[in-house]
């Protein structure tokens, strides 16, 4: 199904709890910076799973907070696959990881997305508020081990993150993985000033490349091989080509419909619905009918 602006739905991004074991400073929480109401069970969010096939949804993103914190998380994975999912991806801050992979990995998940802001212990204790980069790392190499792949490691470009990203790109390439280099969104306004432009980035990128390619279906955005590399960048700050071909629709972990990422003034429930028994068709239609880009062209 397509929106009122030509935008098919092809892909659902599931929050399925908003509890962390980490605290990073930066964290915009999918867009829901409280807690609200109840946490969705393993068998409502297959529900809506199973719905959403019928509008068009072909790859799942799991999400939180941090979802390995959900014990039920490999029944979620193992109810909602299905023939006509084509990806059921993960992200995570890798904490858990080593201990979940081979399990997650049995139930059905395809890969995963592992934030990784530095390589520099001292510093990613404390942009995480007492984390241990150790566990991370050991989390990514086990993933890697029983084939959670591709796998990605996601890079927040901040102020205080950027001199990282020559080592983090040297780590990428000697463990196989995708980095993906991503804007920084501020929530809040005190944190504007860790913003920084991306895009003198990606050009300095786009001059070393070996190869371009343009993902048609991810926003048409610009994957880069270096040395062997792949670098992906996402810039949804102001960006119309990010907005004007979004095909993701989500879903919070209390249970609503949220048809774009950087509003939250149109909320669909549909967890009352589903503990009612209803018919949730009309409430994804509704969905998608909120739908329009946040960032237009002018």
């Amino acid at each position: 199904m397509e929106d009122r602006y030509g935008r098919e739905i092809r892909s659902f991004r599931l929050s399925i709890t908003p509890k962390c074991n980490l605290k990073c400073f930066y964290c915009h929480k999918e867009g829901r910076n409280e807690e609200h109401g109840k946490l969705m069970s393993a068998d409502e969010i297959v529900k809506i799973v199973k719905s959403s096939l019928e509008f068009g949804v072909r790859k799942i993103k799991i999400s939180g907070g941090e979802p390995l914190l959900r014990t039920d998380l490999p029944k979620i994975i193992e109810n909602i696959k299905d023939d006509q999912i084509k990806d059921i991806s993960l992200t995570t801050n890798g904490i858990l990881l080593e201990k979940y992979a081979q399990k997650l990995k049995d139930a059905g998940l395809d890969r995963v997305n592992v934030s990784l802001d530095t390589l520099d212990p001292v510093q990613y204790k404390k942009i995480t508020a007492g984390g241990n980069i150790e566990s991370v790392k050991k989390g990514i190499e086990k993933a890697i081990e029983v084939g959670l792949t591709p796998l990605k490691v996601n890079f927040l470009a901040m102020d205080c993150t950027v001199k990282q990203l020559p080592a983090i790109m040297d780590y990428c390439r000697k463990i196989g993985a995708i980095l993906q280099i991503i804007e920084f969104i501020p929530m809040e306004p005190e944190l504007k000033h860790h913003h920084i432009d991306v895009i003198p980035i990606e050009k300095e990128i786009a001059k070393k490349a070996d190869q371009v390619f343009t993902r048609k279906f991810m926003q048409n955005r610009k994957k880069y091989v270096i040395d062997g590399l792949e670098v992906e960048f996402v810039r949804p700050m102001d960006n119309t080509e990010f907005c004007g071909h979004c095909t993701r629709i989500r879903l919070t972990y209390d249970g609503y419909l949220k048809p774009c990422l950087l509003r939250d003034d149109n909320l669909v429930d549909v967890a009352n619905p589903v503990r009612n028994g209803e018919d949730i068709r009309k409430y994804f239609i509704k969905c998608i009918e909120e739908r329009e880009p946040f960032c237009k062209a002018q």
